[in-house]
């Protein structure tokens, strides 16, 4: 879950990731969604996609309420680049391959919060380095995730994440 759940922020900059008070809901509003609305935040007439009737409405009504304030909209914060860094400095503490060593050292420097957070492990690495690293990244995480939710008083038990799937389309008529 802490991969592709409610830090999906760590993921991704075309999307931003909240959290719906009202609804009980972890969800995503990608770049792409603003497209299906006009500036009053009504539906566009001349934007079409593979979205339900429903699934476009409830974007709309999210996006407004955000715009709007709405306090039962939570935006979940990406992971600061330090933090990230941090996280990775500590996992690199202990490795003792001579040649992973300064590629990871490399990997951290180049952190800049633009890209996922991971190590992009290659052939480079075995599987246990690898697991190690999920492990322990997720063990960081943990911690930073439940004050998230202890602060907003959110409670997993109850919640869901929306999943509309990962494929979808949205279409344009600019004449």
């Amino acid at each position: 879950m802490v991969d592709n759940g409610i830090f999906g922020p760590l993921n991704s900059l075309t999307e931003a990731f909240y959290y719906d008070k009202r609804d009980l809901e972890f969800y995503s509003i990608h770049m792409a969604d603003f497209l299906l609305l006009n500036d009053d935040f009504t539906l566009n007439e001349s934007a079409g996609s593979s979205y339900s009737d429903n699934i476009a409405r409830l974007i709309a009504d999210r996006i407004c309420r955000q715009d709007a304030g709405d306090k039962d909209i939570v935006e979940i914060d990406r992971l600061e680049v330090d933090s990230r860094k941090s996280i990775m400095g500590e996992f690199v503490k202990g490795i003792h391959d001579e040649k992973l060593l300064p590629i990871l050292q490399q990997r951290i420097k180049n952190q800049d919060g633009t890209q996922r957070f991971d190590f992009y492990f290659g052939m480079e690495a075995t599987d246990k380095i690898k697991e190690d690293w999920q492990r322990l990244k997720n063990e960081s995480l943990i911690p930073i995730i439940d004050r998230f939710l202890d602060s907003n008083e959110i409670a997993l038990e109850q919640s869901r994440v929306w999943d509309i799937g990962n494929d979808f389309h949205i279409d344009l008529d600019l004449t």
